[in-house]
C-alpha cells in the first residue's frame, strides 16, 4: 500500500483529547439570540519531507432558540483533502453530514434533555485505490485535522442530565446512547454497521470573582461493528478527564486546559467471528494548552496560545508522539452582532520515536452573527 511506512495500523481516527460536558455546563442561556458562523480552515502536514497532507473545510454553524427552554444547533461541513506523495496526487472530497441537536431544559435548568441526529448527507462508498488511502493518512492520531471522515450512516443520539447549584460550585452528570445506522463506505457494496456508544458523563465547575475553574470526565463503552452483520471489530472503552481554568480581568483573560485521554484494547475478529488480536491500536494522550486574551476595547480581541500534545506508545511497534503547537487568534467586531476572526497555528513533532518527523500549520478565518 502507497503510504505503509507511515500508517502502521489500519483502525478508527485518533481522538484528540477532550470530553463532553453538557451535563454540568450546557445550560440554556435564555435571551440568547439567533446566531450562527461560517468560514474556512486550511490544514497543511509534511511527514518526514516525503508525504505531504492538505485539507480545505468550509463549516456551517448555528443556533436556534425555539423557546425560552428549547433550542436547536446544527452544522454541516463540506472538505477538500489532497495526499502528495512520490509524484503522485490522491484526491477525496465531498461534503459530509448534517447534524441537529435539540436540547431542553427542564425545572429551571436542574435537567436537561437532548435529541441529537446525523442526517446522511455526506459522500459515502469511497474508492480505495484513491480515497480509501486518503482517508488512511487523515486517520493518523498524531496529525489534526477537523474533518477526518466525510458521510456516515443515519445516527441518533439521547442524553439525560442533571445539574444542582451547591453553593457557587456546579455538579452535573449525565447519560448518553449513541446510535450509529448501517451505510456503504466504500465502492464494494457491502453494508457496514458501526457499533453504538453508551457514555457516562460528569462534571463540576466552580465560579468566583473573576474566575472559573472546571473538570469533566467521560467514560464510553462500544458495541461491535459488523460488515454484513458479521463481527468485525470493537472499539476499546475510553475514559477522558479535562481539567481547565478560565481567569478575566476585563482587558484580558487567561485561559489553561489539561486533558488526558486513556484509550484500552480493540478486539478484531475473522471471518468464523472468533477473536483474532486484541491489541491498543492507539496509544494514551496528554494534552496541556495555554492561551492570553487581550481585549482592549469592546472591538478587539486577540489570543496567542500554545500547546504540547503527547501520544503513548501502541501495541504495533508504534512508539508514540509529541506535537507543539504554538498560533494566535485575532477577532474584529465590525457592526452590530457581526464579528470575523483569523487565526494561524504552527506545528511541530516527531513520532515513532523520532524516526518520522512532523511539521504543519493551520489557517483559519470565520464571520460570526448574531440576530438581535
Amino acid at each position: 500500500m502507497l503510504i505503509n511506512g507511515f500508517i502502521k495500523v489500519a483502525g478508527m481516527a485518533g481522538v484528540v483529547v477532550a470530553v463532553s460536558c453538557v451535563a454540568a455546563f450546557g445550560q440554556i442561556i435564555y435571551g440568547q439570540p439567533p446566531s450562527g458562523n461560517a468560514g474556512f480552515v486550511y490544514s497543511h502536514w509534511s511527514i518526514s519531507d516525503t508525504i505531504e497532507v492538505n485539507q480545505i473545510m468550509v463549516p456551517i454553524n448555528g443556533f436556534i432558540p425555539l423557546q425560552d427552554n428549547l433550542e436547536l444547533r446544527f452544522s454541516a461541513a463540506s472538505a477538500s483533502n489532497k495526499l502528495e506523495y512520490g509524484g503522485e496526487d490522491l484526491e477525496l472530497s465531498g461534503l459530509g453530514d448534517l447534524r441537529l441537536q435539540m436540547n431542553q431544559s427542564l425545572a429551571d435548568d436542574r435537567f436537561l434533555l437532548s435529541l441529537g441526529l446525523n442526517l446522511p448527507t455526506g459522500k459515502k462508498k469511497l474508492s480505495f485505490n484513491e480515497e480509501w488511502v486518503v482517508l488512511k493518512a487523515l486517520s493518523l492520531d498524531y496529525l489534526d485535522f477537523p474533518v477526518r471522515r466525510l458521510g456516515e450512516g443515519f445516527g441518533l443520539n439521547i442524553m439525560a442530565g442533571g445539574a444542582e447549584m451547591l453553593g457557587s460550585m456546579r455538579v452535573g452528570g449525565a447519560l448518553m446512547y449513541q446510535y450509529n445506522g448501517t451505510y456503504e463506505p466504500y465502492e464494494t457494496g457491502d453494508e457496514y454497521n458501526p457499533g453504538n456508544q453508551f457514555s457516562v458523563i460528569s462534571g463540576v465547575d466552580q465560579t468566583g470573582d473573576g474566575y472559573m475553574l472546571t473538570a469533566n470526565a467521560v467514560y464510553s463503552v462500544y458495541t461491535t461493528d459488523k460488515l454484513e452483520d458479521r463481527k468485525i471489530f470493537c472499539q476499546s472503552p475510553m475514559f477522558s478527564l479535562l481539567l481547565g481554568g478560565i481567569f478575566d480581568n476585563k482587558t484580558y483573560q487567561i485561559g489553561a486546559d489539561i486533558g488526558l485521554l486513556l484509550r484500552g484494547r480493540n478486539a478484531r475478529y475473522d471471518s468464523t467471528q472468533a477473536k483474532i488480536e486484541q491489541l491498543k491500536a492507539y496509544g494514551n494522550e496528554f494534552l496541556i494548552a495555554g492561551r492570553f486574551s487581550w481585549i482592549p476595547n469592546k472591538n478587539w480581541r486577540m489570543t496567542p496560545s500554545v500547546e504540547l500534545r503527547i501520544i503513548g506508545e501502541n501495541e504495533y511497534k508504534l512508539e508514540g508522539a509529541n506535537v507543539f503547537g504554538l498560533g494566535g487568534e485575532i477577532v474584529r467586531n465590525i457592526g452590530e452582532g457581526v464579528d470575523i476572526g483569523v487565526a494561524l497555528k504552527y506545528f511541530t513533532g516527531s513520532s515513532d520515536g523520532g524516526d518520522i518527523d512532523l511539521s504543519g500549520y493551520q489557517l483559519s478565518a470565520s464571520l460570526m452573527t448574531a440576530f438581535k
